[in-house]
C-alpha cells in the first residue's frame, strides 16, 4: 500500500479533528435520540484525526532522519578509517 503524502495527511487530520470536536460539542449539548450516535461519531473522528496526525509527524521526523544520515560525513575520523582499510 502506498503512503499518503504528508500534506494530505495533515489536511485530513485537521479536518477530522475539527469535525470530531464539533460533533462532540453538538452531541453533548443536544438532548435527542441521536445524542449517543453523535458522541460516538465525534469520538471516532477525533481519534482518527489524532492517529493520522501522529502518523504524519512520525513520517516527517523519519524523513528528516533519513536525509540527515544520507549526507556524507567529512570528518577526520571517517577519513582515517577509510585510509586504514586497505
Amino acid at each position: 500500500m502506498r503512503r499518503l503524502s504528508t500534506p494530505v495527511e495533515a489536511i485530513l487530520s485537521a479536518t477530522l479533528l475539527i469535525l470530531g470536536i464539533y460533533l462532540l460539542y453538538e452531541g453533548s449539548s443536544i438532548r435527542s435520540a441521536s445524542e449517543t450516535a453523535t458522541l460516538i461519531g465525534g469520538a471516532v473522528c477525533f481519534a482518527l484525526g489524532m492517529m493520522i496526525l501522529v502518523s504524519a509527524i512520525r513520517s516527517i521526523l523519519w524523513h528528516r532522519h533519513i536525509l540527515r544520515h544520507s549526507t556524507p560525513n567529512h570528518d577526520i575520523n571517517g577519513a582515517a578509517r577509510e585510509h586504514n582499510r586497505g
